[in-house]
């Protein structure tokens, strides 16, 4: 659906040269929904308003939908636009508009029948969950219901491409969640592509199947989610994992277990796949005589799977917590044992 081909991007400034994006390669399939993130001034902005042509590239090709964009003509590119939907951090709504209105606004533009205008815009205000705020101006909606507004005007000419430029940045986390379960859902129903940028991983973990991670204009690693939440090969990919994939106080906060008076084996598990960690202490328990605490753990669950930690107390028989931590190993769990009493 995507093809980024060398694609670099360099602004001329007063002081000089500034190279916002130098030599992306990325492939994003139909259907997929793409995620980049990165933290600021890492060039995922300039990256995404790319493939677009917003900002055309000072090198490089992007295809999109099988057609080289910088080689459309101005007509052609303005009729490929109609194909690629993009929504914004500040929603930029028009605000003297209803939120209909608004909706139609680019059917209007496309010359779209006044009857079909009115019958798309219905399906739109059903499908992004606005049905009772047609008359409402923006004004007088919440920022998750401006933001459902930009996404049905983004997909009024039913395009085949949803491009996301920080969608869910200016939400509190619970209207968030709304809006992500709503592209998800988008995503699900339409097929449609979605890519969206980010410097929060909690959106890349909640809705997206592939991840790109920008920093200095470079995309310094890239692959399935639950690959890179596996095995994150770049310290900055380390950081953004742990994000969502620990518990806020991280491993620290474990010290207390260690320092206490209780016996027993502390042991770290990975789960990466499947989320069966309830499944697993409980056959633990009637499979080994042993006694098992969960001191603490964080499971976050991704499009393709599962990936966290949990820290258990494990007591009982020497003999019998050894059978207990083989009997986790073999169960494709990760265990480190990280205190013995």
């Amino acid at each position: 659906m995507i093809t980024l081909s060398d694609i670099r991007k360099v602004f001329q400034t007063k002081s000089g040269e500034v190279t916002a994006v130098d030599r992306v390669n990325l492939t994003i399939e139909d259907g997929q929904i793409f995620g980049v993130i990165g933290y600021s001034g890492a060039g995922k902005s300039t990256l995404i308003r790319m493939l677009n042509m917003l900002e055309r590239p000072t090198k490089g090709d992007v295809v999109v939908a099988g057609k080289s964009l910088s080689t459309l003509s101005n007509q052609e590119l303005r009729k490929a636009r109609q194909e690629i939907g993009m929504i914004f951090q500040h929603f930029h709504l028009l605000w003297s508009r209803t939120v209909e209105d608004n909706i139609a606004f680019p059917l209007e533009i496309a010359g779209m029948a006044a009857g079909e205008r009115k019958k798309r815009v219905a399906e739109l205000i059903e499908l992004v969950g606005l049905n009772g705020r047609e008359k409402s101006y923006p004004s007088q909606l919440s920022g998750g219901q401006k933001q459902r507004v930009g996404i049905a005007r983004a997909l009024a000419n039913n395009p085949k491409v949803l491009l996301c430029d920080e969608a869910t940045s200016a939400l509190d986390p619970k209207t968030t969640d709304a809006i992500l379960d709503l592209l998800l859902d988008i995503n699900q129903k339409l097929g449609l592509t979605i890519v969206l940028i980010t410097h929060e991983m909690h959106v890349i973990q909640k809705i997206c199947h592939q991840v790109a991670v920008m920093d200095d204009g470079h995309v310094v690693e890239q692959g399935a989610v639950l690959d890179v939440f596996r095995h994150p090969k770049q310290e900055m990919t380390r950081e953004f994992v742990k994000q969502v994939a620990l518990p806020d106080d991280g491993e620290d906060s474990l010290w207390h277990w260690f320092e206490d008076e209780a016996r027993g084996t502390i042991a770290q598990l990975t789960f990466v796949g499947k989320p069966a960690e309830e499944q697993l202490v409980s056959e633990l328990i009637r499979a080994y005589p042993v006694d098992v605490s969960i001191l603490q753990g964080n499971i976050s669950k991704l499009q393709d799977g599962s990936y966290g930690k949990l820290f258990l107390r494990i007591t009982g028989e020497d003999e019998d917590v050894e059978r207990a931590l083989s009997y986790i190993a073999e169960q494709q769990v990760e265990v480190e044992v990280m205190e013995r009493d």
